[in-house]
């Protein structure tokens, strides 16, 4: 009987085993978008006064197998609508309506380039603030259009992301940082693994740009911190008058993490962010949700699997139970014999 009991289990077991090895995960990472050239560095945030001269310079280098000639274009930039950390160059339209485009400040060496691959090159450029420059945050990038493109477009106009080094020029003090969170959720309220993706929405109310960083931290039912997620690691900026959406992904692969804190049932999710380069500290957006991560494919599957163990014991045990043989009620009278 023992060892019919043991080997259920072992099967039993086997199989859980084998369903489990199921949801382990594999990340999948995203192919990067092909960008045909990169540049160093990547970005500028400048403070300047009023008069003030700046000279810089942009490291270029081409990341395709052919050679390419591109135009060299300075203009102002705007940030893609909800989208934090991008550029895209001003339309003639645009820029003549914009107050805050430092265009004419800005000059680059040179017009436009043949870039070969496996080459750097340097381009150099200057910045002559205006002495009557108002207090503001202007916007300028000095940016790249093949000559295909440009003929392609008339104008060389994208409404995509720009290839370029865009910059950003404080003029004055005391600007306003200031911020709403208007949205931090995750795409479902039920998973059955540790997979998931936080949305966070943040709208800039001040005059000046906002890299919001922080953390999102994660607890069990029992109380027990299971991890510390990184939020908006790249220091994606949001412009002024613009709102910006983060994606923040989760995938811990295991329901136990190494610490050994269970990841399962009711997870709780706080976001903790500061935005500010004066007093960080002092303001910071927070907000709290839940999910639930259920493996009910797992869950059913044990259930199963105890049924069965209950039922096999009952016929098991039924089957080997004594038959026990009862006396008739009536038993025959005998007379005895004569002597």
């Amino acid at each position: 009987m023992k060892k019919i009991h043991t080997n259920i289990f072992k099967g039993i077991f086997v199989l859980l085993v084998f369903f489990s090895l199921s949801f382990v995960f594999v990340v999948h990472a995203n192919a990067a978008d092909s960008l045909s050239i990169g540049t160093a560095p990547t970005s500028e945030k400048l403070k300047l006064s009023p008069g003030q001269k700046y000279n810089g310079e942009l490291v270029v280098w081409n990341l395709t197998n052919k050679a390419i000639t591109y135009n060299i274009v300075v203009k102002g930039f705007r940030q893609i609508e909800n989208q934090p950390g991008t550029a895209i160059m001003l339309t003639d339209s645009e820029e003549s309506k914009s107050l805050y485009t430092a265009t004419n400040w800005t000059k680059a060496s040179i017009t436009s380039i043949d870039l070969v691959p496996n080459k750097n090159e340097k381009i150099y450029y200057e910045i002559n603030v205006p002495k009557d420059a108002t207090k503001g945050e202007y916007t300028v990038i000095i940016a790249f259009i093949s000559e295909n493109e440009e003929k392609l477009t008339g104008t060389g106009a994208t409404t995509t992301l720009t290839i370029g080094m865009p910059i950003l020029i404080q003029i004055g003090d005391e600007f306003v940082e200031n911020a709403e969170l208007l949205k931090f959720v995750t795409d479902k309220n039920f998973y059955e693994t540790p997979t998931l993706t936080f949305d966070t929405r943040i709208k800039n109310l001040g005059d000046t740009h906002i890299t919001p960083v922080g953390e999102i931290v994660l607890t069990n039912i029992f109380k027990q911190e299971i991890t510390r997620i990184p939020f908006n690691p790249n220091n994606q900026s949001i412009l002024r008058d613009n709102t910006g959406n983060y994606e923040t992904n989760w995938n811990l692969g295991s329901f136990l993490t190494k610490d050994k804190a269970l990841v399962l049932g009711p997870i709780k999710a706080n976001l903790i962010l500061t935005y500010r380069t004066f007093q960080p500290g002092f303001a910071p957006l927070t907000s709290e949700i839940t999910f639930w991560i259920i493996p009910w494919k797992i869950i059913l599957i044990v259930l199963v699997a105890i049924i069965a163990i209950i039922v096999i014991i009952k016929i098991v045990r039924k089957k080997r139970r004594p038959v026990v043989q009862t006396q008739s009620q009536y038993t025959p009278y005998s007379h005895p014999l004569p002597r």
